[in-house]
């Protein structure tokens, strides 16, 4: 079996969401397999930006022009809280892997003395792990595609998708509509970029201390789950919320991003429940528990609420057309127009007037857990794989 590594640049941080939860899963789904991966980590785990491996401004801007390599150093276990998951560090490396890319236009070199068969870059950095066959996973092209709907520079984010394919063995994504973007918007041929898809599962401890979790509100609200910024639409979602008439609360849940809707004038009408934070059985409680999700996104590489919610039992409400269309498929979910506020406040509307017990509620709720069971784990690891032997 091939070695692993996995970059751990976001996980183990509050209010991580669905890159986090991507490396996480694909963390638990090889350990299943017996192929345990190592983490590379900026700080060792427990640890937190602002002790002694923190570099000052000045300091890093200078260390990254000076030292071609950064050396990465295999410290033991407990990355993942309970003692399970290898972790090598390299202290600041990610923030001076940007600085470094960001001011001379090349990667950050790490080297260790005994280099993992495989390094799987869960996210586009720019970072290189020498002696290792390098794999980066582009999640989205929506920075070139839709700049507008992010704080990220998009000549910026090209220039480093063309150091990335010139330099990684593999770029793999999560959905074909987002393999057939970054094939378009960054010239890479398609056969370079491979489609493994994402696993969704919830084990039977996590939902047993889902049982346990107190939900935001009584049974029935509508839930959106995700960063609240520009391109999770959230705006027109809370106007739209208002318009359906409906008298559900709307439980946003998720991190503060660049999005600052207005909820006050929608309060009297359609409350509007904001949790910026939850912990990962809250979360599964909140989705347990919501009459429907809401996700009208404007753009996604796959829109992990979607299959969540399907797994847990819970109708959806997506955007038609892009990766969440794909993911959700026509007959699995209530697709909208998502720039189109009636579209959605009809969508609600149809939801809303549904009973719990609603035949064609029910049907599409067994439609959503048929569509969700095709992310199972055990086809992920055999995506995994017969993708990393193919590296080998």
């Amino acid at each position: 079996m091939p070695t692993i590594w996995l970059d751990a640049r976001n996980t183990n941080r509050a209010g991580g969401t669905g890159v986090a939860r991507y490396t996480e899963v694909i963390a638990e789904c090889l350990t299943g397999a017996g192929m345990l991966p190592t983490y590379l980590t900026d700080y060792a785990p427990g640890t937190a930006p602002g002790n002694p491996h923190t570099l000052p401004r000045q300091v890093w801007r200078r260390l990254q022009g000076m030292r071609p390599r950064y050396r990465a150093t295999l410290r033991g276990r407990g990355i993942d809280g309970e003692g399970q998951v290898p972790y090598a560090t390299c202290p600041d490396i990610f923030r001076i892997a940007h600085v470094k890319f960001t001011h001379h236009g090349t990667l950050a070199r790490v080297r260790t003395s005994a280099p993992p068969d495989i390094m799987h870059w869960t996210y586009p950095l720019p970072i290189r792990l020498e002696g290792a066959r390098n794999v980066v996973t582009v999640h989205d092209a929506v920075p070139l595609t839709h700049p507008e709907l992010t704080g990220i520079d998009p000549e910026r984010y090209r220039r480093l998708m063309t150091r990335l394919a010139g330099s990684a063995e593999a770029i793999v994504t999560i959905s074909e509509s987002a393999r057939q973007d970054i094939a378009t918007q960054c010239g890479i041929p398609p056969s370079r970029i491979h489609n493994l898809s994402q696993a969704v599962a919830f084990s039977d401890e996590e939902l047993r201390l889902a049982r346990a979790a107190r939900p935001p509100a009584p049974p029935g609200y509508f839930v959106h789950v995700g960063r609240v910024e520009q391109r999770k639409n959230i705006c027109r979602l809370v106007a739209a919320h208002a318009r359906s008439g409906t008298r559900r609360p709307l439980v946003l849940i998720g991190p503060d991003g660049d999005d600052r809707p207005d909820y006050e004038p929608l309060v009297g009408n359609a409350p509007v429940i904001r949790l910026p934070w939850s912990d990962r059985a809250t979360l599964i409680r909140t989705m347990q528990d919501a009459h429907a999700l809401l996700f009208p996104s404007l753009a996604e590489g796959f829109g992990l609420p979607i299959v969540e919610a399907m797994a847990l039992g819970t109708p959806v409400l997506t955007a038609r057309g892009g990766a969440t269309g794909e993911i959700a498929t026509e007959d699995a979910a209530i697709l909208v127009d998502p720039l189109d506020v009636s579209d959605i406040a009809d969508g609600i509307r149809l939801l809303d007037g549904w009973a719990d017990d609603d035949a064609d509620r029910l049907a599409l709720i067994a439609r959503g857990e048929a569509r969700a069971a095709q992310f199972s784990p055990d086809a992920y690891v055999a995506r995994l794989r017969g993708f990393y032997a193919s590296l080998m």
